[in-house]
């Protein structure tokens, strides 16, 4: 449930930063619609897009990383196996 919350937390910030990028005051308000509602339901809706884009993003990641670590211990595990099995083999001579 933390982990859930952290990610939700970095993803509300991290759509801030997009939002405050986007905002057109940092481009003299040249791009304002002649409605400034339809703008703030555009930022609105654009936010909360992102903020599930991110959000999204991040529990990906989170999945890639665990399936990589989980491989990596198969991995180890099947070569100790194999190689506890080659020791065996050359202790007797190759002989079943």
């Amino acid at each position: 449930m933390a982990q859930r919350l952290i990610d939700l937390t970095i993803a509300i910030l991290a759509s801030i930063v997009s939002f405050l990028l986007s905002w057109p005051y940092f481009r003299d308000f040249e791009y304002w619609a002649e409605s400034h509602a339809m703008w703030m339901v555009y930022f609105v809706v654009g936010f909360l897009l992102a903020v599930y884009v991110f959000y999204v993003l991040l529990r990906i990641t989170r999945t890639l990383f665990e399936h990589d670590a989980l491989d990596r211990t198969d991995t180890a595990a099947a070569a100790a196996r194999n190689e506890s099995g080659a020791d065996a083999k050359r202790d007797t001579g190759g002989r079943s």
